[in-house]
């Protein structure tokens, strides 16, 4: 750092997860700062314990095991748009509302 540059090292995720430095002026650096700078009285929120990203699909897999829940699977998988469009409806869409055809 000096009078007016900041240099930091940083994670280029990209790049495999290479440290690189970083050099910005020192109103950027205070601008990219401050953006993770929470307004008074805003409250920060982090899944934890069971839905951590960590191990999210891990710990519901064992509590559907424990609990004896059946495994969620998608209601309209591999069906057409049309098909869904129809289900949703109750009416069939590729026909004409006025002369059925």
């Amino acid at each position: 750092m000096d009078e007016n540059i900041v240099t930091i090292t940083v994670k280029d995720r990209k790049h495999n997860n290479q440290t690189k430095k970083l050099t910005l002026t020192g109103i950027e650096f205070l601008r990219r700062f401050f953006m993770h700078v929470l307004p008074k009285g805003f409250v920060k929120i982090r899944h934890y314990g069971l839905l951590s990203n960590r191990n999210k699909q891990t710990k519901l897999y064992l509590c559907r095991q424990l609990t004896g829940s059946p495994l969620y699977r998608a209601k309209f998988e591999g069906l057409t748009t049309t098909k869904i469009l129809s289900i949703l409806t109750g009416k069939e869409v590729t026909r004409c509302p006025v002369c059925t055809k």
